[in-house]
Formats: C-alpha cells, structure tokens, sequence
C-alpha cells in the first residue's frame, strides 16, 4: 500500500490549519468566566512567574528588584538606593504582597558624624515593618465567590481590566496617556509601552503588564528607574512572599480589629465603587 500525496490544494489546508493552531497555542483558549476561579481573573501581570532587577539612577543611585509568581498575585520587591543629592543618605525597602497578607519594611541605620571628614556615615541597624490583611484582594475575592455563574460572566473581563490599570497606578486612572501605538522604549530586551500621567512629568515603562521602568521628575529632582535584567518563568522560592526573618527585624502585626486596617477598608470599599461600581449592584 503507497503513500497518499497531498494535493496542492490539500497541501494549503493543511498549512492554514496549522497556522490556526499554532495561532490558538500561543493566545491561549477564551476564559469561561462563569466557571472561572478568582486567580484565573485577576491576573495583573501576563507572565506567571519571574525576577527583574532595575538600575536606579539621577538623584537617587542603586537597584531595585522585583520577584513575583501567580501572575503579579504575589510579588517581592526590595529597594537599595542612595540619595546622592541630601548627603547620600542610603534607603534600604521591602514590600511584599500576597492574596491573604501585605508586608512593608524599612532598614534603619546609626547616623554618626564623623569630624575628620566633615560628614556622616550611616551604620546598617534593625529592620522594622508591618503586616496587615490584604484586604484589596481579599474583598475582590469575596465577592467574586458568591457570584452566580451569569454575574461572573458579566463581570469578570472588568476584574481583569481593572488587575491591569492597578500596575498603571489607579491613582493616575483617567489621566494615563499614550500619544500613539509607536510610542514604545526598548528595556532589557523587551518592547515597552510608554505611557505619561497627564498634567505630571510622570513616564511609566510597561511590558506585558508588568512594570519595566519609570522615570519621575520634579521640582525637587528626578529619579529614572529602568530594567537591566529579565527573567520569565522561574521558580521563585515560597519564602519570598513571607515575612522577613532576622535577630533584628520586628514586623508589628495588624488585624482586622486595628484602626488602621477598618480605616483602610473603607477607603478601598469607597476604590471599589469608583472603579467597579458593578460589584455593588443589586
């Protein structure tokens, strides 16, 4: 028995068939919304997982550096700068975020003035922050789980939407400008969006949802913050997203009860009516 030989015309379905579906592997197939768990929704970012480390320069020199897994759900950043233009004082951050819980911490240092040199110099000290309920999230997710399959439906593409504007920073929402679709930078590699806070000399760098750069400037100085390296799809260890360990680090615990988390929640109830007024419908 002999092979069958394709037709010419047989030969052009074929192709076109397997242009389709290499076009759906790498678009991925539609969510159903209606069946669809939150962490399918809310996805800020369109990468999974990965690690970028940023140079900071102009008045403030150092790295920033960004680790994150869940598609932006959870996310590590730390800081390590220099304000070279108020003494070189050094800034030494953390912020953490996760679906349940937010950690904030900041390096404190011995300031000692040294005679000789007619300076100071900071001694590296303890490291305090805090952790409070992520309650952004764990309202969304809330209200998410006790929708019906056709309100799901409904709103889920504005969830998602709404996922993104927050890496744009939703206190800019309505003021975030690109002139045009060739409005783009090359960072590390990648293709950023431009984008410019309207009225501010504010630029933000974005790639696929994910933040690549900023650059702010004001009266008081400018700062440019920009990816020097890029990496997709690792494996980030769990104990990036917990809080920090150390003989000198105090996290001071805030619960639902503090003041500060009650005041917090009403504001972000107040964000939520703004943004996604639809939650709140009857």
């Amino acid at each position: 028995m002999g092979w069958n030989i394709p037709t010419p015309l047989m030969r052009i379905v074929l192709s076109i068939s397997v242009i389709l579906l290499i076009a759906l592997l790498s678009c991925g197939q539609s969510i159903d919304y209606s069946k669809a768990k939150f962490e399918e929704v809310f996805r800020p970012y369109d990468i999974k997982s990965g690690y970028i480390k940023y140079k900071v320069s102009q008045d403030e020199e150092g790295i920033e550096e960004l680790w994150w897994d869940g598609y932006g759900l959870y996310t590590h950043k730390y800081r390590n700068v220099v304000n070279v233009r108020y003494g070189k004082v050094p800034i030494e951050s953390w912020d953490i975020g996760t679906p349940e819980y937010l950690y904030s911490y900041g390096r404190r240092y011995q300031k000692n003035y040294i005679r000789e040199k007619l300076t100071f110099e900071y001694i590296p000290d303890s490291i305090v922050g805090s952790m409070r309920p992520n309650n952004l999230i764990l309202l969304l997710k809330s209200k998410w789980e006790r929708m019906t399959p056709e309100q799901k439906k409904k709103l889920g593409p504005a969830i998602r939407k709404f996922a993104r504007d927050l890496q744009l920073g939703i206190v800019y929402k309505g003021k975030i400008s690109k002139p045009n679709e060739l409005f783009t930078k090359q960072i590390a590699g990648k293709k950023a969006d431009v984008y410019k806070v309207e009225g501010k000399d504010i630029r933000l760098f974005m790639w696929k949802g994910i933040p690549l750069g900023w650059e702010v400037i004001t009266e008081g100085g400018s700062v440019l913050t920009q990816a020097e390296e890029v990496k997709e799809n690792i494996n980030v260890p769990a104990e990036k997203f917990t809080a920090l360990q150390g003989e000198k680090v105090l996290t001071k615990v805030y619960t639902q009860d503090s003041v500060a988390v009650q005041q917090e929640r009403i504001l972000i109830n107040e964000l939520l009516k703004t943004y996604l007024p639809e939650l709140f419908e009857e």
